[in-house]
C-alpha cells in the first residue's frame, strides 16, 4: 500500500475535501396471431463486481466495455453520473452496445467511508448507493467539512477499519445512511470492515501501478486508457468511433 492510502496520513489531511413497446393486433377476425415479441433485455438492470474490485453494469459480451475510476466526493465524477442517467446509460448500456464499470479510486479518506457504505449491500445496491451520494454530495457531505484536528484525534491510534467507522460517525453519514433504509449495525460492520479497506488501498495501487491513475474520472475504453477524457461530450465520440 502507498503512503498516501496509510490511514494515519489520512487522518492528519482528514480535514482537507477534495459527481418494449407492446404492440396492438390488427389481423382479421379469426386469424391466428402470432406470439408477442419478447421485450428487449435491459442490461442496465445487470450489475456484477469484479475481479478488480469494481461494479459492471450491462452486457458483458459488449462490444465496447468503458472502465471508469471515479470518487464519490469527485464533482467531475458527479457531472458524469448525472449525464450518463440521462444519455449514457439509456442509450448505449441499456441496449447492451456498451458495459459501464464504476472502479472506486479514493481522493481522501471520507471518500474510504462513502465507498464503504456504496459497497455495503453488494453489487445489487451499488449504483443505488453512488447515486444518493452524488444527488446528495452536499447534504453528506458538509458535516465532515466542519471536523476539526480535535474531533479527529481521538482516532489517529485505532485499526484503520476502526479509523473509518469512528469518523463516519462524527461526520454523520451514520444518520444520512439511515435515512436512506442501512440499519445502524449494517453500517458500522460495513464501516469496520478491515478486509474491505485492505482490499480498496491494494486496488488503489494497482490502479496508479498499471494505469498511472492521477486523478478522477479516469476513463478506459477495451483496457486502453483515454487521455484528455473528463466528461460525457469528450467520452460519446470515442464510443461512437469504437461502436
Amino acid at each position: 500500500m502507498s503512503k498516501m492510502l496509510k490511514a494515519s496520513l489520512f487522518l492528519a489531511a482528514a480535514l482537507t475535501v477534495s459527481a418494449c413497446d407492446s404492440g396492438t393486433s390488427t389481423a382479421a377476425p379469426g386469424a391466428k396471431t402470432g406470439a408477442a415479441a419478447p421485450a428487449a433485455k435491459d442490461w442496465t438492470q445487470t450489475v456484477v463486481e469484479t475481479p478488480e474490485g469494481g461494479f459492471r453494469m450491462g452486457n458483458p459480451d459488449a462490444k465496447v466495455k468503458i472502465v471508469e475510476f471515479a470518487s464519490l466526493t469527485c464533482s467531475h465524477c458527479r457531472d458524469f453520473h448525472k449525464e450518463a442517467q440521462t444519455s449514457f446509460k439509456p442509450n448505449y448500456v441499456k441496449t447492451g452496445q456498451v458495459s459501464y464499470e464504476f472502479r472506486p479510486f479514493m481522493l481522501n479518506i471520507y471518500d474510504f467511508a462513502a465507498t464503504k457504505l456504496a459497497m455495503c449491500e453488494g453489487p445489487d445496491r451499488f449504483f443505488t448507493w453512488a447515486n444518493e451520494l452524488y444527488m446528495n454530495a452536499e447534504t453528506w457531505m458538509e458535516p465532515f467539512t466542519k471536523l476539526t484536528d480535535a474531533d479527529i484525534a481521538p482516532l489517529r491510534n485505532l485499526a484503520p477499519g476502526d479509523q473509518i467507522k469512528g469518523l463516519a460517525h462524527a461526520g454523520k453519514l451514520n444518520e444520512f445512511a439511515r435515512t436512506k433504509g442501512l440499519p445502524g449495525a449494517k453500517f458500522d460492520a460495513c464501516m469496520a470492515d478491515q478486509a474491505m479497506f485492505d482490499a480498496l488501498g491494494k486496488r488503489q495501487q494497482a490502479a496508479m501501478d498499471t494505469y498511472q491513475v492521477q486523478g478522477t474520472p479516469t476513463f478506459l475504453l477495451n483496457g486502453k486508457k483515454l487521455d484528455g477524457v473528463a466528461n460525457w461530450a469528450a467520452l460519446e465520440p470515442k464510443i461512437k468511433d469504437a461502436l
